[in-house]
């Protein structure tokens, strides 16, 4: 069974048989698929007078990461999942259908997960582990910043002259060297995050 928009009431209506099946009581919702099927609806002789059901901004290639899209429902319109005890994780897009606060998504049995991220990726590279290269903050990659994090969250330590240590957890070096004044202050920061 397909979507349809009550253009009066401006519901979106998603029918369980819409979404994937993915085991149990969790489906998916392909949410690149539906913002090309109400597309569709709003093209249509009926929808064509009515506002536009959202916003959609198309993935975004920048210095070498692909950014996903967004799907924004808009102009007063709201999301309705056939009602019913099953949970609906909304794949594909950084969107704002799960948004209860805004009106966007109409409150029934059903759960819904938003998968929403701030770096939402398409395909960093060929290889999945290539997500770990990626600066992160700074220079740093996500694996050298996973490694310091580990260092200063589990690491041994030792305090001496002013001078805090922290290990890796192999303990086989300092990661960490930090040198505080008086009252605990970082002063100087030294990492080895290799």
């Amino acid at each position: 069974m397909a979507i349809s928009v009550d253009w009066a009431t401006q519901v979106i209506s998603i029918p369980k048989s819409y979404l994937t099946l993915v085991s149990g009581t969790v489906y998916d919702l392909d949410t690149d698929l539906l913002f090309h099927d109400l597309k569709a609806l709003e093209d249509d002789e009926e929808g064509i007078v009515f506002p536009d059901t959202l916003n959609h901004n198309s993935e975004v290639t920048v210095a070498g990461t692909t950014f996903a899209q967004v799907i924004e429902i808009i102009n007063g319109y709201s999301v309705e999942f056939e009602d019913g005890a099953y949970s609906v994780r909304l794949t594909g897009s950084n969107n704002n259908l799960f948004d209860v606060g805004a009106g966007i998504l109409v409150q029934n049995s059903v759960q819904v997960i938003g998968q929403n991220s701030g770096g939402l990726v398409v395909g960093v590279g060929s290889d999945p582990a290539d997500v770990w290269t990626v600066a992160v903050e700074g220079a740093f990659t996500a694996q050298e910043v996973l490694r310091l994090m580990a260092a200063a969250l589990a690491g041994k330590t030792t305090i001496a002259s002013g001078t805090r240590t922290f290990r890796d957890l192999a303990d086989t070096k300092d990661r960490l060297s930090v040198d505080v004044d008086g009252t605990g202050n970082r002063i100087a920061v030294t990492t080895d995050a290799s």
